[in-house]
């Protein structure tokens, strides 16, 4: 399920799926991280908090997270500079986000 949710948003932010990865970490409080051009999310968040409704909200959700990781390919510190970026592809990408949700039957 998470997994096809991630490969859905590889769609819309035009990524190729082999630099995204699923992790499980049962105790740590990292969602996602970005390594080397690599995006790796955490199954355990997902989990608690979507996987009994993967909806709208839930693809909003991990479209934002899979931005703000994707900004740290520009710049590697959580300042001004990389939330322009997570704002910028979140502004560019939601087009294609909107498209995605309307083919799933989602508003």
């Amino acid at each position: 399920q998470f997994a096809d949710i991630l490969e859905n948003l590889c769609l819309v932010y035009r990524l190729n799926t082999s630099t995204v990865a699923v992790y499980y970490d049962p105790s740590g409080n990292t969602i996602a991280f970005n390594s080397n051009k690599s995006l790796y999310f955490n199954l355990r968040f997902f989990c608690a908090l979507h996987r009994r409704n993967v909806d709208s909200a839930c693809y909003s959700y991990w479209f934002t997270v899979m931005a703000h990781e994707l900004a740290h390919n520009l710049c590697t510190a959580h300042n001004k500079e990389h939330g322009k970026y997570t704002e910028s592809f979140v502004m560019l990408y939601l087009p294609g986000l909107a498209k995605l949700l309307s083919t799933k039957g989602m508003q």
